[in-house]
């Protein structure tokens, strides 16, 4: 059967978003932090909206939970997140480094803004995965419009 590592860093800190998406329940791994990458809302979402991205950026780092998923899932899991390319990247963790897929957009926009229900699942999500506050923070001050 097999399976393969995912980083999620949006609306999949919420695993019930994810579990959503999926035929077969993820195992949550934990928490783990993509170096030399930040967090933007600048993937544009056909209603207009911004949607979750992971940009290049040497001094930031992106926060979000590991998920070992079966590979049954990958073909539905992969029409979840559209405009989006699926790369491997290296995931630093508590106890060391594993190679998870992530979904990152090279379609970008600049001023453009998360719908409220969106950014609230990735807060919600990243609250209840014990995702530093810190963190989150900087995340609703990416948001724009509180």
């Amino acid at each position: 059967m097999g399976s393969f590592y995912y980083f999620g860093y949006a609306s999949n800190l919420d695993s019930s978003t994810l579990e959503g998406r999926l035929h077969t329940n993820p195992l949550k791994i934990g928490i783990g932090v993509l170096p030399h990458h930040g967090f933007r809302f600048n993937h544009p979402n056909p209603d207009g909206s911004a949607r979750a991205n992971i940009v290049n950026s040497e001094n930031e780092s992106v926060y979000g939970l590991i998920y070992k998923i079966q590979n049954e899932d990958k073909a539905y899991f992969l029409t979840s997140e559209p405009g989006y390319d699926f790369v491997e990247k290296e995931i630093f963790k508590k106890n060391g480094k594993i190679n998870a897929f992530v979904f990152i957009s090279k379609n970008t926009q600049e001023d453009l803004f998360p719908k409220e229900e969106y950014w609230k699942v990735i807060l919600k999500g990243g609250k209840e995965s014990g995702i530093p506050d810190s963190y989150l923070a900087q995340i609703i001050n990416r948001v724009g419009k509180i």
